[in-house]
C-alpha cells in the first residue's frame, strides 16, 4: 500500500507537469515503456485486489484514471461535469417461501423440497400443459416449435454408466427458440448433494442492468426431484423410470395429458451497487469534424481474488488482461492532448469497468455516450496488449470496415514499430463478440479490436507486470495512435462493408 501511495504521488498533478504543444513525433515519443511500467504498476498493484466488478479497487481505478485525464488537459465526459459515468446494477434473490407451482386438480410442489431454481423469472406466473423431452438429448437440433411453446417442458437427462450423484445436464439446443413456458431438468442427486444446491440457489443474486429494467422476467429454469416427478407423471399413467431406462434411444416428446401447472417464481429487493466508467474527451480542432467523434477503449476490471497458488499469491492482477489495454487508453490521451493541434475529429478516451462480466460498462456507455449515436465514427480497443509474439499484434475486424484498410496502411507506413497489424487468427473463437468493441459495433460504430491472444497465465494469478512485453504493449499504442491520428484527420468518416453491417447491425449482432 505503501508503494501505491509513492506511485499516485508521483503522478499526482503537482509533481508531473503535461507540456502541451508539441509536435507529433514529441507526442508519439511520450508513449514509452516506463510509463507502461509506473502506470501499470498503479493499477496492476496488490492493493487493487484484483479490481472486481465491484469493488473497492475497481472503484480507486476509475478515480486514479480519471485523475490522469485532468492531468492531460481532457474535458470530463462523465456525470455532472465529472470524468466519471456511473451506472447502476440492482440485485434480486428469489424468494422461497412466496414463489409456488400449483398442479391443476393436484399437490403444490414446493421450492426447496420438490424444485429448485436454476433462474428464475421475477414476479412471473406461468401457466402451461406439460410434456417430457427423454432420449438423446445430443439429437435435439430442431425441436418442433409449434408442440412446445407455452408449455411446460421436463427434460429427462440420458444415464451413463459413469454418472454419480448430480450431474451436468446437456441443455438441449433449440429449447429456447421454441418458447416453453418453464424448462424443468430432473434432478437425481442425493438428499445431501440436493441440498446444498437448494442453499447455494438461497443465496444467489441476481444482478439486472439498466439496459434489463422490464425484462427480467425471462425463462423459468428449475431443477425436479426424481422421486417428485416420478409421483406426478405416474398419476397420469407415465413411468418416469421407464423413461430413465430408454433414454440412450431416440430423443422424444411427450404429452402428458390433463397435466397442467401454475408456477409463480417471486424475487425480492437486495439492494444493487454503482459501478464506473471513466470518461476524458479531446476536442476536435476542426469547427465541422469536431462534432464527431472517435472512442479508444480498453477496460480496467478484472476478476478480482482467486484461489492461492504454491506462493501463496490469490490476488489476480490482470496485468495483460486489461491493465495493460487500460493504460494504452490513457497513454494515447496524453499523447493526443499533447499536440499542438489536436486532430480535426474530437475523441474520447474510455476506462470502461464490467467487461469481466458481461461486457456492462461499455454496453452503458454505447448506449449513453452524451453524444448522438451517430456522432461516434470509430472505436478502437485495446483488450490484452502485451504478451504472445513480439513483433505482431492481432487487430480484430478489419473485415468489416474500410478501418481495415486504413489500418494495413498506417502500419505499412510505420515500419519503425517493427510490428505487424495481423488479421484474425482465431475466427473460430468468435473473439469479435467478446470484448468491450462488439458493444459500439452492434449500435453501427465501425471498429477495430487490438488483442495479442489469450495465453497459460489468462484470469489466473500470474498475469503479472513482471512478464508483460512492455516493447510490443509500447508500439500498440504508438500503431494506435497513429491509426487514430489518421481517422481524425481524414476527411471521410470509416465506412461499413455492405454485407458486414447487414450481419452485425442491421440483425442485431
Amino acid at each position: 500500500m505503501r508503494r501505491l501511495i509513492f506511485l499516485a504521488f508521483l503522478a499526482s498533478p503537482g509533481i508531473l507537469a503535461c507540456q502541451g504543444g508539441v509536435p507529433v513525433e514529441e507526442a508519439v515519443a511520450s508513449i514509452s515503456e516506463a510509463d507502461f511500467l509506473h502506470k501499470v504498476g498503479v493499477i496492476a498493484h496488490d492493493s487493487m485486489m484484483g479490481r472486481a466488478n465491484p469493488s473497492p479497487g475497481l472503484d480507486m481505478t476509475a478515480q486514479w484514471i480519471a485523475d490522469e485525464f485532468k492531468r492531460y488537459g481532457l474535458k470530463p465526459g462523465g456525470d455532472d461535469g465529472s470524468f466519471i459515468q456511473i451506472y447502476h446494477m440492482r440485485e434480486t434473490a428469489v424468494d422461497f417461501e412466496a414463489s409456488s407451482a400449483q398442479v391443476t386438480g393436484g399437490p403444490t410442489l414446493e421450492f426447496g423440497t420438490d424444485l429448485n431454481f436454476m433462474r428464475a423469472s421475477g414476479g412471473a406466473e406461468v401457466t402451461g400443459t406439460a410434456l417430457v423431452l427423454a432420449g438423446n438429448l445430443a439429437a435435439a437440433q430442431e425441436l418442433p416449435a409449434e408442440q412446445i411453446r407455452g408449455k411446460h417442458l421436463f427434460i429427462v437427462p440420458t444415464p451413463t454408466a459413469a454418472s454419480t450423484g448430480r450431474r451436468r445436464v446437456r441443455f438441449p439446443p433449440g429449447v429456447m427458440s421454441a418458447e416453453p413456458a418453464s424448462v424443468i431438468f430432473v434432478d437425481q442427486s442425493s438428499d445431501e448433494e440436493w441440498g446444498a444446491a437448494v442453499e447455494r440457489a438461497r443465496g444467489q443474486r441476481q444482478r439486472i442492468a439498466p439496459w434489463s429494467e422490464g425484462a427480467e422476467g425471462g425463462l423459468p429454469m428449475l431443477n425436479i426431484r426424481e422421486g417428485s416427478l416420478e409421483t406426478l407423471l405416474a398419476s397420469h399413467g407415465i413411468q418416469l423410470s421407464q423413461l430413465l431406462a430408454g433414454g440412450g434411444g431416440e430423443m422424444a416428446l411427450i404429452d402428458v395429458p390433463g397435466l397442467e401447472i401454475s408456477i409463480t417464481t417471486v424475487t425480492r429487493e437486495m439492494g444493487g451497487f454503482d459501478m464506473p466508467n471513466t470518461v476524458g474527451i479531446l476536442e476536435g480542432s476542426d469547427p465541422e469534424l469536431k462534432g464527431e467523434y472517435i472512442v479508444f477503449s480498453g477496460h480496467m476490471d478484472h476478476i478480482g481474488v482467486g484461489r492461492p497458488n504454491e506462493a501463496g499469491d490469490s490476488i489476480r492482477n490482470g496485468a495483460d488482461d486489461d491493465a495493460s489495454g487500460t493504460i494504452a487508453v490513457a497513454e494515447l490521451a496524453e499523447a493526443f492532448a499533447m499536440l499542438a493541434e489536436p486532430p480535426k475529429r474530437s475523441m474520447i478516451f474510455l476506462a470502461v469497468s464490467g467487461e469481466e462480466s458481461g461486457l456492462w460498462g461499455s454496453r452503458f456507455f454505447a448506449e449513453n455516450p452524451g453524444v448522438s449515436p451517430d456522432q461516434l465514427v470509430a472505436n478502437l480497443n485495446a483488450d490484452m496488449i502485451s504478451r504472445n509474439a513480439p513483433d505482431t499484434i492481432v487487430v480484430i475486424g478489419k473485415e468489416h470496415s474500410d478501418l481495415g484498410e486504413i489500418m494495413d496502411r498506417v502500419n505499412e507506413a510505420h515500419p519503425e514499430l517493427k510490428l505487424t497489424a495481423a488479421d484474425d487468427i482465431w475466427p473460430e473463437q468468435n473473439f469479435y463478440r467478446r470484448s468491450d468493441h462488439f458493444n459500439f459495433a452492434r449500435r453501427g460504430v465501425p471498429v477495430l479490436f487490438f488483442f495479442c491472444g489469450i495465453h497459460e497465465d489468462y484470469h489466473g494469478v500470474d498475469d503479472e507486470i513482471e512478464k508483460m512485453d512492455l516493447t510490443k504493449a509500447m508500439n500498440t499504442t504508438k500503431l494506435m495512435f497513429y491509426l487514430g491520428l489518421e481517422v481524425g484527420n481524414s476527411p471521410e468518416r470509416p465506412q461499413w462493408d455492405p454485407a458486414s453491417y447487414a450481419e452485425i447491425v442491421d440483425m442485431g449482432g
